[in-house]
């Protein structure tokens, strides 16, 4: 098994973790150059492998009326050759504690969690249950989108609602 690092790239201009990014992007084939662009300012964490980049999350602030709550919209992807490894979790779980300790600093942002919808294929034999667990976030129902994925929410410990 490959060794794991995380780095943060959420609220900093790192350069190195903004090409890195970029690069995994590129090479995974996923975006148009434009979206690329658009992304990388939304950068949250990477998860390095063996010194090569896994995976990488990214965030952008989104108001959810429903809840009465602003959340951080995560999104994240995993290279194939990391897929089943439970990275995608285990980033999830870096970013969110990582984005927690961010919207204490900023409590003006008024964050109170994450919102994510589940696409990716690894995730649909857990769809039958309203608070999904893995690790230790606890995935939250909160509807589904107009072509039927699932939106979910995480929602930070010490969150409160209005």
């Amino acid at each position: 098994m490959a060794d794991i690092k995380f780095r943060l790239g959420w609220g900093r201009q790192d350069q190195q973790l903004i090409a890195d990014a970029r690069q995994f992007w590129r090479d995974m084939d996923v975006m148009s150059p434009e979206d690329i662009e658009a992304r990388v300012k939304q950068l949250c964490a990477l998860a390095y492998a063996d010194g090569k980049v896994a995976a990488v999350s990214t965030v952008h602030l989104y108001d959810f009326p429903r809840l009465r709550s602003r959340f951080a919209y995560y999104r994240t992807i995993v290279s194939p050759d990391f897929r089943k490894q439970n990275l995608a979790s285990r980033l999830c779980v870096y970013s969110r504690d990582e984005l927690a300790q961010w919207a204490r600093e900023n409590p003006e942002e008024k964050i109170k969690g994450l919102f994510i919808i589940l696409e990716a294929e690894e995730f649909r034999h857990r769809q039958h249950v309203p608070i999904g667990t893995q690790l230790d976030l606890k995935l939250v129902l909160v509807g589904y989108t107009p072509s039927g994925y699932q939106m979910r929410v995480v929602w930070f410990d010490d969150a409160t609602v209005e």
